[in-house]
């Protein structure tokens, strides 16, 4: 089974463009508006699986809803984009060595998903 997408729903379409367009550095693949009330982006890994936020005028979107969620990144740019983070302010959780093994740092996008940031040991 291949994973195409994973939706999140924003309340600020914008602001999230640009955290996984500039932060996370991910390729903005489409994006449409299939009404008038509704903007939505699909952002690419290299992996090909991909990104979708939508956001709804009409929708408020509370902040728990998406605080269960977590996605983990391998990043060949870690030490730039811990940097980067902690200039952004958006560190949830500072390095930590899991597993014995692997090395990563939390950050949380504007609509209080968590993304785990993992080193690349290849």
């Amino acid at each position: 089974m291949l994973i195409n997408w994973i939706t999140i729903r924003v309340n600020d379409f914008e602001k999230t463009k640009e955290f996984y367009k500039n932060f996370l550095r991910m390729n903005v693949e489409n994006e449409f508006s299939p009404d008038e009330d509704t903007s939505i982006a699909f952002f690419s890994s290299d992996n090909e699986t991909k990104i979708e936020i939508l956001h709804n005028k009409n929708e408020k979107i509370d902040e728990s809803h998406n605080s269960s969620v977590s996605i983990g990144m391998t990043a060949e740019n870690y030490d730039e984009l811990l940097n980067e983070a902690r200039e952004r302010n958006i560190i949830v959780q500072e390095p930590v060595l899991l597993g014995g093994y692997l090395l990563c740092f939390f950050v949380q996008d504007p609509n209080g998903v968590k993304i785990q940031i993992i080193q690349n040991n290849r």
